[in-house]
C-alpha cells in the first residue's frame, strides 16, 4: 500500500486551512467606509454629531467628526422671582455652546463573534473647538420713585452689580442675545469606549461612553461671582446610528 498520497494530503491540509483564514480576512476587509449620526447626553448638557470615516482593515477606523452641544454650568439653578413670572437662573451670565470639528481614531479591542454579539472599540478624537457664549437678557422691573410701586419692565442684558432678585422679573427670550454672541476659539479632546451591537455588517448601532474636555480662549465666565473656568470637563454617553459601505458601493 502506498503511503505518499496520505502524506501529501496531510502536508496540504494546513495550507488549505491557511487559505480559508486568508479568505475570511479578505471578507472582513469588504467594509471600507462608515458614517453615522449620533445624539449624546453629557453631565452638563447634550448635543448631536456626525462622523464619517474609513476602515483600512477590520481593526482600525480613521474618521472626521463634527458635533454641537450645550454646556450647562452646575450652579445654574432655575427659580422664580416674587413677581411669579417665568423661571430664570439667578447669576447666569451666558449660555455656552461648543462646536467641534476634528479627527479621530478607533481600534477594535474585542471582536464580535460570527454569530453576533458586541464589538468593543476604544476611540480617541480631538481638534478645533469654537465656544459660543450667548449673553443672558432679563426682564427688569421699573419702579416709581415716589410710590416705590412696580410700574413696568424693560429688557436689559444681565449685569451682576445692577440686577438682583429685587428687580429681576424673569428671563427674556433666548434669541435676544444671539446678536451679541461672543466667539471663543480653542480645542477639544475626547476618549471613550464604543460598543457596537449591530446585527449585520452594513448597519451601525452603537453606544459610546467616555470623557470630553474643552478649552477655549479667552476663558468664559458663565456665572456671576464665580471665576471663569479654564477648561470644561464632562462625561458623556452617545448613541450612534449609521451605515457601512463596501468596496463596490
Amino acid at each position: 500500500m502506498r503511503t505518499w498520497p496520505v502524506v501529501a494530503l496531510l502536508l496540504l491540509l494546513p495550507l488549505s486551512l491557511l487559505g480559508q483564514d486568508v479568505g475570511e480576512v479578505e471578507w472582513k476587509k469588504v467594509i471600507v467606509k462608515e458614517w453615522s449620526v449620533n445624539a449624546f447626553l453629557t453631565t452638563h448638557g447634550g448635543g448631536v454629531g456626525f462622523q464619517h470615516g474609513r476602515t483600512p482593515n477590520y481593526y482600525d477606523k480613521h474618521f472626521w467628526e463634527i458635533d454641537f452641544h450645550y454646556n450647562l454650568h452646575y450652579k445654574a439653578v432655575r427659580a422664580r422671582s416674587y413677581f411669579n413670572a417665568k423661571a430664570y437662573a439667578y447669576g447666569k451670565m451666558c449660555d455656552l455652546f461648543f462646536l467641534h470639528g476634528g479627527y479621530g481614531y478607533q481600534r477594535t479591542i474585542h471582536q464580535k463573534p460570527y454569530w453576533g454579539g458586541v464589538r468593543i472599540r476604544y476611540t480617541l478624537s480631538g481638534g478645533f473647538s469654537l465656544g459660543l457664549a450667548v449673553p443672558v437678557y432679563l426682564y427688569v422691573a421699573q419702579f416709581d420713585n415716589t410710590t416705590g410701586l412696580y410700574t413696568s419692565y424693560t429688557t436689559e442684558r444681565y449685569e451682576p452689580g445692577k440686577h438682583n432678585i429685587d428687580n429681576i422679573v424673569s428671563r427674556a427670550p433666548f434669541f435676544k442675545g444671539i446678536g451679541h454672541t461672543q466667539l471663543r476659539p480653542g480645542f477639544y479632546f475626547k476618549t471613550g469606549l464604543n460598543f457596537d451591537f449591530s446585527k449585520d455588517e452594513y448597519t451601525m448601532h452603537a453606544l459610546e461612553v467616555g470623557g470630553l474636555i474643552d478649552m477655549v480662549f479667552p476663558f468664559v465666565q458663565q456665572m456671576a461671582y464665580n471665576k471663569a473656568k479654564p477648561f470644561h470637563l464632562c462625561a458623556y454617553i452617545a448613541y450612534h446610528f449609521g451605515k457601512r459601505k463596501g468596496n463596490y458601493e
